[in-house]
């Protein structure tokens, strides 16, 4: 697949899903993200408008609670995942992305769980990827989500990069240059306001070059492992939604193409 760019639908606000949907494909987007809670909301109405918009959909993003010590909790977040792999089946969706727990993590255990979950998605050829938080205790970095990978060694397991959340934390290229080509599911790709590491939030995304992040470095070492998968645009600041969500698109694909991706 050659890569390209995709919007996350979290990046703009909009009366309906189909609205923006609309925002979406008239900026130029070809590709989606969607978040799980808001399309599981829609249900078979909002499948309908996105399979209808004729949009290819990058992820699902938003899967978590799977690492949940409760085995109550847990039971209800593995159910969950199991409805989410059956709307990215519906969808032609080829990527799950889960959230890691916050807190003291002890990686073997995490593993398994997230073993449980590519076990889920594989037989639908789903991938599952793990999204690494830079504000999080532990798994805050791409080698820490990476150890849960590899120790899960389920062949439809992967790694998120987001952008936000490598520079939010302690993460290194050279922690990038030890994955392997085929186990990047995806790039999630933002900039931040200029703020001390430590405050900042989603809420500080801006669009890539308006902000302070050295994305370059980062981008040319996902290329240069051979990375051709979607870089999508992930944006949660709450200026972006009170504007035009077809102005934030128009605004958020030339912001991509900047940094050349097509």
């Amino acid at each position: 697949m050659r890569s390209q760019a995709s919007l996350n639908l979290v990046t703009i606000r909009a009366p309906s899903l189909e609205g923006k949907l609309h925002a979406a494909a008239t900026a130029g987007f070809r590709v989606v993200g969607l978040a799980w809670d808001e399309i599981r909301r829609e249900g078979e109405a909002g499948v309908e408008e996105v399979r209808l918009s004729g949009l290819a959909i990058s992820e699902l993003v938003g899967i978590s609670g799977w690492m949940d010590s409760d085995h109550t909790s847990r039971t209800v977040a593995l159910a969950h995942a199991e409805q989410a792999v059956e709307l990215a089946v519906s969808l032609d969706c080829p990527l799950l992305v889960v959230e890691p727990a916050d807190g003291p993590v002890d990686a073997i255990g995490a593993a398994r769980c997230f073993a449980e979950v590519c076990s889920l998605a594989r037989p639908f050829g789903v991938r599952v990827g793990i999204e690494f938080i830079g504000s999080l205790a532990q798994i805050n970095t791409v080698a820490a989500a990476w150890e849960i990978v590899d120790l899960a060694e389920a062949p439809n397991g992967g790694l998120v990069i987001d952008t936000f959340h490598f520079h939010r934390g302690p993460s290194t290229l050279d922690m990038v240059e030890a994955i392997p080509q085929e186990r990047i599911s995806l790039v999630q790709v933002s900039d931040c306001m200029e703020l001390p590491q430590h405050e900042m939030q989603n809420r500080h995304r801006v669009f890539p070059g308006t902000g302070v992040l050295a994305l370059e470095p980062l981008l040319a070492a996902v290329r240069g492992k051979g990375y051709s998968g979607y870089y999508s645009l992930e944006l949660h600041n709450e200026e972006y939604w009170a504007e035009d969500p077809l102005t934030v698109a128009r605004e958020g694909l030339r912001s991509l193409r900047r940094l050349d991706i097509p």
